[in-house]
Order: structure tokens, then sequence, then C-alpha cells
């Protein structure tokens, strides 16, 4: 349980060190989010560790009367669009202290009722999967600030090895967002640089992972990190050294049956 409550801390810190290299005028240029800048990525995560931290009070049945925390997922929104008009350094200050409180109170929860249930947007999970919910989106989004920074930074070494069967254990909650919820369709993972094969079925309006090998309508092979992006929707698999085979044009769209973060 230790080493896996250091990782969210140390998330966090590649994440802050991330937010730190944003030059000055890098705070208005583009993000590997479409659409959004710097500014709006730092905004998404600070308003997002709020609302997390708000929701496990919550669950912790804390009152968090006049504290300055989301009420619920429509506010954050709303707190998100303003604080990505804010000054850049009022937005990398807001996103160091909303970081390490909410990081500093999910490992609270973790050692000491690491069996509560978390309400939060797409249903009901326990404590570990938020934070584990966290270590991904610090390493997703600072990945995302590279082209603001202007030159890339490496993922930690121990990421990939948690992060990307994580992420596809948690592919059914983004199937729930999916145009094609309700429809059928297979992908076969393989990882060839250690250890994963995964089967991820989508069926009925619901989404599995299984840890096997099998026959799938669509399969993506390659190295551990470039088939991480590229589940995440960072880039296309030549890019990331991912072979494909199958149904070319249903692995092309992956990102339709499986939306976010």
């Amino acid at each position: 349980m230790e080493q896996k409550v250091s990782r969210l801390a140390q998330a966090r810190d590649w994440y802050l060190g991330a937010v730190d290299s944003i030059p000055a005028d890098g705070w208005s240029k583009a993000t590997l989010c479409e659409g959004w800048t710097a500014s709006h990525v730092v905004a998404h995560v600070a308003s997002g560790d709020q609302l997390f931290r708000a929701k496990l009070m919550d669950a912790l049945g804390v009152d968090r009367t006049g504290l300055d925390l989301p009420v619920d997922f429509a506010d954050r929104q709303r707190r998100f669009q303003a604080m990505s008009t804010w000054a850049p350094g009022k937005i990398r200050t807001a996103g160091h202290e909303e970081s390490e409180k909410t990081v500093a109170a999910i490992i609270e929860a973790v050692n000491r009722t690491p069996e509560t249930i978390v309400t939060v947007p797409f249903g009901q999970v326990p404590v570990t999967v938020i934070r584990g919910l966290r270590v991904n989106e610090y390493i997703i989004h600072g990945h995302d600030l590279t082209p603001a920074i202007g030159r890339s930074i490496p993922t930690p070494e121990w990421f990939i090895d948690r992060g990307l069967g994580d992420s596809i254990n948690l592919m059914g909650r983004l199937h729930q967002r999916s145009q094609h919820k309700g429809k059928s369709a297979s992908f076969h993972i393989h990882r060839t640089d250690g250890e994963g094969e995964w089967i991820l079925r989508a069926e009925g309006g619901q989404a599995l992972a299984e840890s096997l090998h099998g026959k799938a309508d669509a399969a993506l092979r390659g190295p551990g990190e470039g088939l991480y992006w590229v589940l995440m929707g960072r880039g296309n698999p030549e890019e990331h050294g991912v072979e494909v085979h199958g149904d070319a044009a249903l692995a092309s769209s992956f990102k339709e049956w499986f939306p976010g973060p």
C-alpha cells in the first residue's frame, strides 16, 4: 500500500514540475488536448482536484460548509471556465495548492479507511480507485502540456507498468459516454516490451477488460508507453510505434468507443 500511495505523490510532483516549466508566453499556446491552451489544462486539473476532494469529504462525512469547493459536477465546470481566464501566476498557484491538498486527503483516506466508497460523476468507487484516477490524470495532463512547454518531458519510468493496465481496466466507465454504446466490438491490446495482454470487449452497453490472449475485431500491438498514449487519444498508432491488425477502421475509432479522459 505504501508504494502505491507514494506513486500518487510522485505523479503530482511530476505534473507540477511540468506546470512550472510552462514559459511566460506558453500559457496561451495549444496543448495535446484539442482546443485547450495550457491555461485550460491546468484549470481542468485544479478544478478536478477540488471536485474529488469535495466528494471524498462527503463520503467521509466531513462538513465542508464554508469551504471553497464545488457543489457538484456542473459547479466544477463553471469553476474550470472561470479559472482558465485567470492570470498565469494565479492559475499556477491554484494548481499547486489544489493538488497538494487533494493528494494529502486521498493518502489519509487510503491509509485510514481504504474501504471508503466515493460518489463521483461516473458512479460509486472505492477511494483506492480515486487514487489511481488522480495518478493517471496528473501524468496524462502533464504530458498534454509539452507543446506549450516547447519540449518533451520523459514519463516517469514506473508509470507505464502501472498506468497501462489500470487505464484498460477503467475503460468500462469511459464506454458509458460512447456514441457506440449498445453496439458490439472487441479490441486485442498486446504490449511487446513487457508483461501485458488484454481483450477489451464492448457489448450490450457495457465494456469489460480481460487479461488474456485471444482473437478480437481489431488489435493494437506495441510498446507499453506507445499503447498508453494511443489508448488515451494522444496520437495515432504510427506516431507511437504501435501496429494495427484486423479491422483498421475500428482500431482508428477506438476513442469513439472509449471517449476521454
